[in-house]
């Protein structure tokens, strides 16, 4: 597993994922059927409403057919593009690598979990590996990744809107 990209560097090169050109989004997600990649999807499928001209991209290692599955159950948008990436090479090639039982399963994923709960949003048919960990970063027009967010909970979700503007400075 390689070490997550630093701020000003040029983005990896991983696939399948293959060059990220910017301005744009990669969202690694936990697993599909996940409460907290549902309500990462649900908030890039809202961003890239807002901002198309950014290249928003979600990134799931379950195989095609259950995300396709679990984003047609979620509502997500078709203007979120899906990298599927079963093997997680480029989880890895971002420095993403598995979590702890803490990590999902701690006080405070626990009460975020519970959080969207009330709002509709719980645990859906898992696929994939929970012990995943996911990761947010922007990268601008010159390739480089200029914000990022890797929770150091899994109920610690991505403030979009900060993404975006990093991505288009």
């Amino acid at each position: 597993m390689a070490a997550l990209p630093e701020l000003g560097s040029p983005a990896p090169i991983a696939e399948p994922l293959g060059e990220v050109r910017g301005p744009a989004v990669v969202a690694f997600l936990r697993h599909v059927g996940c409460p907290f990649a549902e309500a990462t999807m649900n908030s890039l499928s809202a961003a890239a409403t807002l901002h198309p001209e950014i290249d928003w991209v979600a990134v799931s290692h379950a195989a095609l057919g259950p995300t396709d599955h679990w984003c047609s159950a979620i509502g997500a948008s078709h203007l979120v593009r899906l990298v599927i990436d079963e093997e997680r090479s480029a989880y890895g090639g971002w420095g993403l690598g598995l979590t702890g039982l803490r990590h999902f399963a701690g006080g405070r994923s626990l009460s975020a979990v519970a959080d969207l709960a009330r709002k509709g949003i719980r645990n859906r048919h898992p696929v994939g590996t929970r012990w995943q960990g996911a990761g947010t970063f922007a990268v601008d027009a010159d390739g480089n990744v200029v914000w990022r967010h890797v929770p150091k909970y899994a109920g610690s979700l991505p403030d979009l809107n900060d993404a975006a503007v990093a991505a288009l400075r």
